[in-house]
């Protein structure tokens, strides 16, 4: 019997002395398999984990320095959305006595904590326009984009867990993003104000891309049904 899209169930024909079409075994094996490896899946959540509890400290603290009140409401709820994601990737985290139970610290790559550093180092009130530009116009979209790669490559069977956690999450992000870009949209309304917003963008897409981005070093694996090339 075929199954639902989600868990890519297929029938498996018999042929010839009762095998099995081997093709057909194919869409399920990689529903069972996914995309990652144990390792690389635990390692993703990690960096995740570490992303959204930064999010919650930097948009915390910035509550009590944006004049706007606007902005304050905004960023407020936001913290708890990021804080709330940080618990559900915890719950992602390998278990075991050797886990560490807060799951690990910063990546190990240093280019990726500078990039998240200078996304929170605008500290002055009249600095509302660059705080916003560094987290909604970079950081959050990226975030999207991870997330969302994420997700292609989990495994409906094995990730299940996983998958609804991400949906919730996602759903999150994408809000928060269009709340937050209204919010920018609000402030910016002269031309040098839209200038300082494009320098602010600029300067971080450019760190951004340097660090080697929110899931770092790794990726999918080749898909079950890949051969080996030569050479």
């Amino acid at each position: 019997m075929v199954g639902s899209a989600d868990n890519a169930a297929v029938s498996v024909e018999p042929i010839g002395d009762g095998g099995a079409r081997p093709g057909l075994l194919l869409p399920g094996l990689r529903a069972c398999r996914g995309a990652y490896s144990f390792e690389e899946a635990a390692r993703r959540s990690g960096r995740f984990r570490w992303v959204e509890m930064r999010l919650f400290e930097v948009l915390g603290a910035w509550v009590a320095t944006v004049p706007e009140a606007a902005a304050k409401l905004v960023l407020a709820r936001h913290a708890h959305h990021h804080a709330w994601h940080a618990d559900l990737w915890r719950e992602r985290l390998p278990r075991g006595r050797e886990a560490d139970p807060e799951g690990p610290g910063p990546p190990a790559d240093d280019a990726f904590v500078r990039f998240v550093d200078a996304v929170r180092e605008p500290e002055a009130p009249e600095h509302t326009i660059e705080k916003l530009v560094g987290v909604y116009r970079v950081l959050v979209p990226r975030l999207v984009g991870a997330y969302t790669e994420h997700l292609g490559g989990a495994s409906a069977i094995a990730d299940a867990p996983t998958i609804r956690a991400l949906r919730f999450v996602l759903q999150d992000e994408l809000e928060d993003w269009r709340d937050g870009e209204m919010l920018l949209q609000s402030l910016i309304r002269t031309p040098e104000e839209a200038r300082r917003a494009a320098r602010r963008q600029e300067e971080l897409e450019a760190l951004y891309v340097a660090s080697g981005g929110i899931a770092g070093a790794g990726g999918p694996a080749a898909p079950p049904d890949a051969a080996p090339t030569a050479g």
